[in-house]
């Protein structure tokens, strides 16, 4: 069974939503980001 952690972040290229997702990185869980019309921040 695999007991990898993964989460959804919507709105994850900035505001909360990007800085909730840094936090989540840091724990070594695997994240599903979601964004809308920011595509510089997109690859940050």
């Amino acid at each position: 069974m695999n007991t990898s952690k993964i989460a959804i972040v919507t709105g994850g290229s900035r505001g909360l939503g990007r800085n909730a997702a840094l936090k989540i990185a840091k724990n070594g869980i695997h994240l599903v980001i979601t964004y809308h019309n920011n595509k510089e921040k997109q690859r940050k």
